[in-house]
């Protein structure tokens, strides 16, 4: 499964297209329940993420933490 997943990802990076956005899409949901989970919990601990750490719409990318010692 993890192989076909990095598959679809793979060709996802190389062609940016809807398609094989698509494809990533319907791998990882049958990931999700090979896994056991439900597309529920997935889209609940998105949600959780996103509420506690913002989603990604505004592109903004974290490159690392600094911490005082």
């Amino acid at each position: 499964m993890d192989q076909k997943l990095n598959e679809e990802l793979a060709e996802y990076q190389e062609s940016k297209s809807l398609e094989e956005l698509a494809d990533l899409l319907e791998v990882m949901q049958a990931v999700v329940k090979a896994r056991g989970w439900t597309l529920e919990e997935l889209e609940q601990v998105r949600a959780d993420k996103a509420a506690k750490r913002g989603g990604f719409e505004k592109k903004i990318l974290l490159k690392g933490v600094k911490e005082d010692c």
